[in-house]
Parts: C-alpha cells; sequence; structure tokens
C-alpha cells in the first residue's frame, strides 16, 4: 500500500515539474525594442532611425543604465482602449511617454501617488483607441535585474483578469492567514512549540506574497513604509526560511533519526541567520544574497533528502513534508530558473507558486496537528498502562495510594465515612504450586472480574500486588461496609472458576477498617492488614472488622 502511494506521488510531483519548468512564457502582444542613449530626449528618441533600435524579448534593467524601450501593439483592435501592463517591476521607478502629447508619467507599483486602473498586480497605463498604432517610450530606472514581460490587452479583458488574479491572491492571503492561526492554537493547546517556528515562516509567505502582487499598498496601515516593501519582504522570507527548516528538524524528528544530517541541517540554518542579519544591514550585498540563495537550495535538498529516507522507511511525517514542502521548493526553484533565463514568470507558476504556499501550510499544519494528536495519545496510554494492573485490568498499587490520600481528605473536609477492605485470595500458593502460574494468573483475573462487577462506580477497587486486592467504600455506615465487605466474599466464593481443564473454588478473606479522625493513609491501611491478618487466623474466607469504636466484628 505504502509502495502503491509512493508512485501515485511521484507521478504527481513529476507532472508537476513538468507544468512548472516547461510552462510557456504568455505570449507577448508587444513588439519590444531598445535603446541605449543616455542623453536623449523624447524627441529625439521619434525621430531615431530605425536601425538604432534592437529588438528585444523581455523589458529589463540591462548593462546600459540608461536604457529607452520602445513598444508597439502588434496587431492592435480598432474601437478598444488598450492597457499595456508591466509584471513584475517591484520597486523599479518607471517613467512611460505615450501618445498624444509624450508627456512623462512617472509610475511605480508601491508609489501611492500612481493612480491606475485595476489593482497594483501590474504596472498598467491605458492606450486609448484611437492611439493604439502609436509607439510608447519607457525608462526603467533602478529596481533589480530580473525581467518585466509586457503584455497589451483590451481594458475589458484585462479588468476580468485583474479581477480574477485580486481574487486569488486575497484567498490566498486569508488562508495562510488562517493556517497561521490554527496552528497558534495547536502551538499553545499541544504546547507543540516547534509549531510556533513553523507560524513564523507562515507569517513571512503572507508578507511576502502581499508585496509580490502589490496587495500591500491596500492592506498596509502605514503608507510610509510602502517605499520599504521590497525590503521588507526579503527581511522576512530570509528569516522564514531559517524559521521553517528549524521547524524540519523537529517535524521529521532528524535529531532521533538522522543525527548527522540533523547538525548539518543546524549549521546551515546557522549561517543563514548570520547572512539573514547581514542583509537587513547591507540589503544591496551581492556576497550575502548570494549566499543565502545557495545555503537555501543546500537546506533544500538535504530537508527533501531525509524526508524522502523517512517515506522510504514507511513513516507518514516524510510523506506529508514531501507533498508539502516538496511543492513549495518545485515552485521556488522554477520561478529562480525562469528569472535565470530571462523570462520572467511564467503565467502558470504565477498561479502555482502562491498557491504551493498555502497547500504546503496547510499539508503540514494537518501533519503537524496529526502527530502531536498521535503522540497525545500515546502519551495517555502510556500513563493509563502506568497506572494499571495489566493482568486484572484494575488500577495498580500507585494509582490506589495516589487516590487514597485524596479521598482521605475529601473525606474529612466533607465528614464522610470512608472504609478501606483488604482482600487476599487464599491458599494462592498452592494453586500456583498445584496448577501452574498460568492458573494462577487465571484465577486472578477472575476475582478482579468479580470484585469490579459487584462495586458502585463510585467506589475504587485495585490490585495492590501479588494475590492482594484493596477497595475504598465512601460514605457507608459500619453495616453497610460489613454487609458490602460480605457480599463481595460470597461472590467470589459462590461458585467454581473454570480454567481449562481445572474447575477451581476461590475464596478471599477480607480485613475492614474504617477511617477515624487523626488516621494518615498508612494508619488506614495498617489496621486493615491487621483485620485481614485476623480473617486468616480465623480460619480464612470471612470478613474481619476494625471501626471506630474498637468493636472488632466479623462475618463468617
Amino acid at each position: 500500500m505504502m509502495r502503491i502511494r509512493g508512485r501515485a506521488s511521484m507521478r504527481a510531483w513529476l507532472w508537476l515539474v513538468l507544468l512548472v519548468f516547461i510552462s510557456p512564457v504568455q505570449a507577448t502582444s508587444v513588439e519590444l525594442a531598445r535603446l541605449d542613449a543616455s542623453a536623449a530626449d523624447i524627441e529625439t528618441l521619434r525621430e531615431a532611425p530605425e536601425s538604432s533600435w534592437k529588438a528585444a524579448p523581455v523589458l529589463r534593467r540591462g548593462a546600459a543604465e540608461q536604457s529607452w524601450w520602445r513598444l508597439r501593439v502588434k496587431q492592435p483592435q480598432a474601437g478598444n482602449d488598450i492597457v499595456l501592463s508591466l509584471k513584475e517591476t517591484y520597486d523599479a521607478s518607471v517613467t512611460v511617454w505615450m501618445p498624444p502629447d509624450y508627456r512623462p508619467q512617472q509610475a511605480g507599483i508601491f508609489d501611492l501617488a500612481w493612480k491606475q486602473v485595476g489593482s497594483r498586480h501590474r504596472l498598467a497605463f491605458i492606450l486609448p483607441a484611437r492611439f493604439v498604432d502609436q509607439p510608447v517610450y519607457v525608462r526603467h530606472e533602478g529596481g533589480r535585474y530580473q525581467p518585466m514581460p509586457v503584455t497589451a490587452l483590451p481594458l475589458e479583458d484585462y479588468l476580468a483578469l485583474d479581477l480574477q488574479r485580486v481574487r486569488f491572491t486575497s484567498a490566498i492571503l486569508a488562508s495562510l492567514l488562517l493556517l497561521s492561526a490554527v496552528a497558534t492554537v495547536f502551538a499553545i493547546a499541544l504546547r507543540r512549540w516547534m509549531l510556533l517556528m513553523f507560524c513564523g515562516w507562515v507569517a513571512s509567505c503572507v508578507l511576502y506574497v502581499a508585496v509580490m502582487s502589490g496587495e500591500i499598498v491596500a492592506l498596509l496601515p502605514w503608507p510610509s513604509l510602502l517605499p520599504h516593501a521590497m525590503r521588507m519582504s526579503g527581511v522576512a522570507i530570509n528569516f522564514g526560511l531559517v524559521l521553517v527548516y528549524g521547524f524540519t528538524i523537529g517535524f521529521l524528528e532528524l535529531d532521533r533519526y538522522y543525527p548527522r544530517a540533523s547538525r548539518l541541517i543546524k549549521a546551515l540554518v546557522a549561517i543563514a541567520a548570520v547572512l539573514a542579519i547581514v542583509i537587513v544591514i547591507w540589503p544591496r550585498s551581492p556576497a550575502a544574497n548570494q549566499g543565502i540563495n545557495i545555503v537555501a537550495l543546500l537546506l533544500a535538498a538535504l530537508a527533501l533528502g531525509t524526508a524522502a529516507a523517512r517515506a522510504r522507511a514507511g513513516s507518514l511525517q516524510g510523506w506529508f513534508y514531501l507533498i508539502g514542502w516538496g511543492g513549495v521548493t518545485v515552485a521556488g526553484v522554477a520561478r529562480v530558473w525562469n528569472f535565470l533565463n530571462l523570462q520572467g514568470t511564467p503565467p502558470m507558476l504565477e498561479w502555482l507558486h502562491p498557491l504551493a504556499y498555502a497547500v504546503g501550510a496547510l499539508v503540514l499544519v494537518l501533519a503537524t496537528a496529526r502527530a502531536a494528536r498521535y503522540a497525545e495519545r500515546e502519551l495517555h496510554v502510556a500513563r493509563h498502562e502506568a497506572r494499571t494492573d495489566p493482568l486484572t485490568g484494575l488500577p495498580n498499587r500507585a494509582e490506589f495510594d495516589a487516590a487514597l490520600a485524596a479521598r482521605l481528605q475529601a473525606a474529612r473536609e466533607s465528614n464522610t465515612s470512608l472504609w478501606l477492605m483488604f482482600l487476599d485470595l487464599d491458599h494462592f500458593k498452592s494453586i500456583n504450586d498445584r496448577y501452574g502460574h498460568a492458573v494462577g494468573d487465571a484465577c486472578l483475573k477472575a476475582v478482579g472480574d468479580i470484585l469490579r462487577k459487584h462495586v458502585r462506580a463510585s467506589d475504587l477497587i485495585a490490585r495492590y500486588g501479588g494475590e492482594e486486592f484493596v477497595l475504598m467504600l465512601e460514605g457507608a455506615g459500619a453495616q453497610r461496609a460489613l454487609d458490602a465487605a460480605e457480599s463481595l466474599r460470597a461472590a467470589v466464593n459462590s461458585g467454581a472458576i473454570l480454567v481449562k481443564p481445572h474447575r477451581i473454588v476461590l475464596s478471599v478473606s477480607i480485613g475492614l477498617s474504617e477511617l477515624r479522625g487523626d488516621d494518615e493513609a498508612a494508619d488506614l491501611l495498617a489496621r486493615a492488614d491487621a483485620a485481614l491478618y485476623r480473617a486468616k487466623q480465623n480460619g480464612r474466607n470471612r470478613v474481619e472488622a476494625d471501626f471506630a469504636d474498637n468493636l472488632g466484628l466479623s462475618a463468617p
């Protein structure tokens, strides 16, 4: 069954890898050309010969800091306003000259002064229908070196697609926030503090997705921080990296199963933490930024490798991790791959990347909750077994001693009576010697079953050790206690117990003692034990009682 699940999972991930890596970049509907001329003005550009413009696949910051870009809409549709949109401009400052007057318009995703159509998922400009055949000129300053794909869509089509993007991103952000809240509740309720590291990673994903989609502009309550949005996102995702791999060590129990890999991951996490601090201080440090990317790849390879090893060993935690974190890793590596190949993010990956965060977070939260509940169940079983006699299923001596002290205190506070019975199986050694220990164990179990059936739910019956049982009886008078003891004696002695091929008649001797005002637990036990001794001395199969008025009563 595990092998079938493994093959199905591998096929699913193979399809995902193929989708995100071979997914074609959205076919551009814009013709791009570049001219490297730092001193040119717009009039000179418009009159520049066609031979001075070089065709370009995408708009990006290049070696020449002062590059101009010319955009022409391919096959424009007459009568429709066109939206020219630039994807993944992030913190770049873009200046656009559009017909008819070609006045400069400075725009930026995080610039509140810039008003545009639709959301901030794209940097968008409206090209009126009557000018769609005219060129548009763009100047890209600052920002990053990633490509910025340009598309042209009719206004209605662009707004419809933009609404889909906004709804999708809102759903992802809401899901991540909800999962973070649920994980926090789990961490506190189940005392699984490693989940707090996971919550930190989810929170970093929320900030990262909000910034990269531009939704941070609408969500951030402090507009003065918007110019630093990309820096905040980088800091969050870098420290989120440190937190999630700290969580990974606990989630996969690497200290227990793969201590060497655990030590290596801890060392890489420490390096990542140092690099993250360096990036906070020097955000443009090439060495620190490249270094943390390399460390992230090494951590991903180690974590997924150990998760695969655990999965092969039959661990569901390993499978959960591969499914949850595997998707995040594949999507993240694919995104970097497309940036390095100057393609930007493919349309499918633009949806899959944030979705991988949400699905990964969901899977890991559920897996952690499952593991925590399973551990809690194991702890509950272990505690129950530590308090229970394995042969009879009755509470054991440790459980009885703990309960006796509490019931003594309760009896004094409520001024109610409390009785203690010692029950000892008669001639038990002879039974063991004659029939063997297996028969003796069967007799003890049978006596335990009889006693359990003949006591009240509020009474505590326990196996005290060997062939001895003990019972606490609350709120009964002297005659009621004596009758209860006699009833138990008679129930044990009422018929033969069948232990194939033997039929064995059993009997018990019972010592009964009443709580007195100044009694400690040891005093009550000692008097019950003394009464039991008298029952043995007086012929066995009988009840001897020690009452508070010092009258020793017995029942034959």
